[in-house]
């Protein structure tokens, strides 16, 4: 099927067709995802990779550009999770690529995929580019491991106790422990169906959430202890500067999941989690309890994500950033509340 395009909005039979069509003849493939992985991404690659290696009996490498954060370490006991290699370029038949808007989304892994392979684009964001030969994007799941689950569905798979356990993570942590708009009637029967497969909701739960290390907890109750209030409460940012990570010796990538405090506050419409990653350069996280696209937001910055949660890099200092996005997320307040823009003179 290479060199033939389809797209398809949501994992139906025809996509599932489509995909096993050209996976068929393959015996080693490549399963990645976005830099910096997270639980849906996470999830996702792995349940795959277990139905491609196990049942299957086939070859497969998961790389991704970032390590694993601790909380999902206990997701991949055997490290199946590379980093990309620098130098040797593994010869593959196709690409399996999750949760990636872009293909240069993948990072350090981009310059391994050769010209011409087939690459099957499975994701949920409303932006993706559909850079697959297969683009299978519907914006409507609540995570790429509902499609997977979809998928294997379709295939008639065995769905393992592990893979019911690995896709519920990505449902768990994508829907935000099923507070976003995006858990569904049809979400929630996924979420069933998995526990009845044997995921475990209350291990997922406490080891994501619960066990956090002691150095993690300390910084997560400065960063709160410092948090600034905006536009009357209705903004909320936390600061991470780069020298509290340096003093509570917790890594960048630990940070996963500190932004969603960011909503803890009633009225707040939009928080972020600002990470100074340099003297003139902050990564945001954005999040909103649906009030604000905050995937709107984050693209005016060339970031991306979904309504309820999304990102950028901005090129400013610290403060820079954080001033800069206020001003542009005051008019957006304005907006919902059916107010004029002041600075609008139309």
């Amino acid at each position: 099927m290479t060199g033939l395009r389809a797209n398809a909005r949501t994992m139906d039979r025809t996509a599932a067709a489509q995909i096993a069509r050209l996976l068929d003849g393959a015996s080693r493939i490549l399963i990645t995802s976005h830099r910096d992985p997270d639980g849906d991404s996470i999830g996702s690659q792995l349940a795959f990779y277990e139905y491609w290696t196990r049942q299957r009996r086939r070859t497969a490498d998961v790389l991704d550009d970032g390590p694993l954060p601790t909380r999902y370490r206990f997701l991949d006991p055997d490290r199946v999770i590379r980093k990309p290699p620098r130098r040797i370029k593994p010869r593959w038949d196709a690409a399996v690529v999750f949760e990636c808007s872009s293909l240069d989304r993948v990072g350090a892994v981009f310059p391994l995929f050769p010209a011409g392979l087939p690459i099957i684009n499975i994701d949920h964001h409303r932006n993706s580019e559909g850079f697959g030969t297969i683009n299978v994007v519907d914006s409507t799941r609540s995570s790429c491991t509902e499609l997977v689950f979809e998928l294997l569905k379709h295939w008639r798979a065995t769905v393992t106790p592990r893979m019911a356990q690995l896709i519920a993570a990505g449902i768990l942590t994508d829907t935000g422990q099923f507070h976003h708009p995006s858990t569904s009637v049809q979400t929630l029967e996924a979420t069933v169906a998995l526990l009845r497969l044997g995921a475990d909701l209350t291990v997922l739960t406490d080891q994501i959430y619960f066990a956090l290390a002691e150095s993690h907890f300390r910084l997560l109750h400065h960063v709160l202890g410092n948090a600034e209030l905006r536009a009357g409460g209705r903004i909320c940012f936390l600061i991470l500067r780069a020298r509290d990570r340096r003093r509570f010796r917790v890594p960048v990538q630990e940070m996963e999941g500190l932004v969603d405090h960011s909503l803890s506050l009633k009225n707040v419409m939009v928080g972020a989690l600002l990470k100074e990653l340099g003297p003139r350069q902050t990564k945001v996280s954005l999040r909103s309890p649906g009030t604000v696209d905050v995937a709107k937001l984050a693209r005016r910055f060339d970031g991306g994500g979904h309504r309820n949660a999304a990102g950028c890099v901005m090129d400013l200092p610290l403060h820079a950033a954080a001033d800069t996005l206020e001003r542009a997320i005051r008019p957006l307040l304005r907006k919902r509340a059916g107010l004029p823009d002041p600075n609008d003179p139309g």
